[in-house]
């Protein structure tokens, strides 16, 4: 079982590798703008329409993802890791209950639920917040997933101090690097998946209703369904927000605007970031 495990992260992460590197650089393409409306019906209609656009998009990235780079790579990153670690850490009790060393069955599906699965859906919200605000072409991706874990890496994971994983688990220095490439590719891959789906998925209709059940993934991580209804309820209330075609916040001063807030964010994290690695080396 073990060796079937391995077998297939590694076949799962080769295709996501594959993705990206035949996807990748795909900008991703909105949907045409309608308007203007004779009636507040016929907005709300056309406003939920762009809205679900979009949320299928971040279901369909966030499976990808998760299927072919969070999920088999995590579960790669954890067999080296319990390979290259001491002799004293097989068999010990990591803080997500699972034993330095073994590889089952129940632990891998465990791995996708609780650990590949809500990255990607992670993953992939924060690069459709951030898209426009990052340089066009095969660097947006990998951009947007060396800030995710330099932002929100010390303090969430995987570099948390609280996590006492690191002081049997090593090396320290391989650990660093194994988990700062899976996030540069997890962002390579969301860029590569909803590049690519964007350029394909149409408006809602009854129609094109297979292309929305990606949508169902949500099953897996309910939080995502928590954000689709309350981002859901804001469009009916607020129809505008989804409006098509030229947009202000497209202009130069709002893009430069957003950039620094980027930079500002990557820079009062860094420090915190920096401390993090450096335990996680040294411990």
């Amino acid at each position: 079982m073990t060796i079937a495990i391995i077998a297939g992260s590694v076949l799962l992460f080769l295709a996501g590798m594959w993705l990206i590197v035949r996807w990748g650089g795909m900008a991703i393409k909105p949907p045409a703008g309608g308007g203007p409306y004779r009636d507040g019906r016929a907005a709300r209609a056309a406003a939920m329409r762009r809205y679900f656009w979009w949320a299928d998009l971040w279901c369909f990235a966030a499976l990808i993802t998760g299927l072919l780079m969070t999920w088999p790579g995590g579960r790669l990153l954890m067999r080296i890791l319990a390979a290259t670690s001491p002799d004293s850490a097989q068999g010990r009790l990591t803080e997500a209950q699972a034993n330095v060393g073994f590889i089952t069955l129940d632990g891998t599906l465990a791995l996708l639920l609780f650990g590949g699965m809500p990255t990607a859906f992670v993953a992939s919200l924060i690069y459709l917040t951030i898209h426009r605000l990052l340089p066009h072409g095969r660097l947006s991706g990998p951009l947007a997933g060396l800030l995710g874990i330099v932002v929100f890496g010390a303090g969430v994971e995987p570099f948390r101090t609280s996590n006492v994983d690191f002081t049997f688990i090593g090396p320290g220095w391989l650990s660093v690097l194994l988990f700062i490439l899976l996030a540069v590719l997890t962002g390579a891959i969301v860029a590569a998946a909803a590049g690519w789906y964007s350029q394909r998925l149409p408006l809602f209709t009854r129609r094109t209703v297979p292309a929305y059940l990606p949508l169902l993934t949500i099953i897996v991580f309910p939080p995502a369904a928590v954000l689709i209804l309350l981002g859901a309820l804001l469009v009916l209330a607020w129809p505008g927000v989804m409006a098509g075609g030229r947009n202000r916040m497209l202009s130069p001063r709002y893009l430069w605007a957003g950039r620094a807030f980027l930079a500002l964010a990557a820079l009062l994290a860094l420090p915190a970031f920096v401390a993090a690695v450096s335990f996680v080396i040294t411990v």
